[in-house]
């Protein structure tokens, strides 16, 4: 499907710190922490809660203000929510990555064909082709979605950008507790095999990068760790992201010099 659009250019040598702001306010302390993709989502509709339109364009209009430069991405929130048709195809075009999730899609016939279509429906809206990422969850089955290998399959036959693994419930279980390292290297591989970026996130904590440096994934996504005391539904503290970033370069430069 030629208006998908992905990014070939990889970068195996760098994890990007991609940080969830729920609105304009968060942008200063999030990219003065170390930030490296400014992500957009509400904490307090799910995993990936969507903003309000105008929370979004405030927030775009400080990053116009401001310059800011780094790569800006937004939680679409789940595609069954889309099928009543209420939420607003309005997205900025200033958003490179998209996320969707498919919570309550297991056993859908036609869940493929319905993200084909909201897709061509919101690019078609925003005058602009944006790199979509495909979520999935690690606790699959609480949310009645598809194995992350089924959505790494369907993100690769539709040409998406990127596969986001994710946790859809904040209260059984984090990413590591769900899904175990073997398992995560594995899809990991086959996800670079297909030239898919790959993206970890799911209540990740500062002691989480020992593992997950080993894993190598293009991005770690946090909310609850750039909060104070891990709750992601407070407010974003610089010094709680300057310390995961810090440790993030150090545990590369770990693994690079052997």
């Amino acid at each position: 499907m030629s208006h998908f659009r992905k990014d070939a250019g990889l970068n195996l040598q760098h994890t990007q710190l991609l940080v969830s702001v729920r609105n304009g306010a968060e942008i200063a302390p999030a990219i003065a922490g170390g930030c490296e993709i400014l992500d957009f989502k509400d904490p307090g509709r799910g995993a990936l809660g969507r903003v309000d339109d105008a929370i979004l364009n405030t927030a775009i209009g400080y990053c116009q203000q401001y310059s800011v430069t780094i790569p800006l991405s937004m939680a679409l929130g789940e595609l069954c929510e889309w099928n009543t048709g209420q939420s607003s195809l309005s997205i900025p075009s200033e958003i490179t990555f998209l996320k969707m999730g498919f919570s309550q899609c297991n056993g859908s016939p036609h869940w493929i064909s319905d993200w084909q279509n909201l897709i061509q429906r919101i690019e078609e809206s925003s005058k602009h082709q944006h790199q979509w990422i495909a979520v999935a969850y690690a606790d699959w089955r609480r949310a009645n979605s598809l194995s992350p290998y089924k959505i790494l399959e369907t993100a690769c036959e539709n040409g998406a950008a990127g596969l986001l693994i994710d946790t859809f419930s904040k209260q059984n279980g984090r990413l590591l507790d769900l899904l175990s390292p073997e398992t995560l290297g594995e899809i990991i591989e086959l996800a670079r095999a297909r030239q898919l970026k790959i993206a970890l996130a799911g209540s990740l904590r500062i002691q989480d990068l020992e593992i997950l440096s080993d894993l190598a994934p293009d991005i770690i996504g946090i909310r609850g760790a750039a909060c104070l005391g891990y709750s992601r539904t407070s407010a974003i503290q610089e010094s709680a992201i300057r310390d995961f970033r810090k440790q993030m370069s150090f545990r590369q430069k770990s693994m690079r010099s052997g």
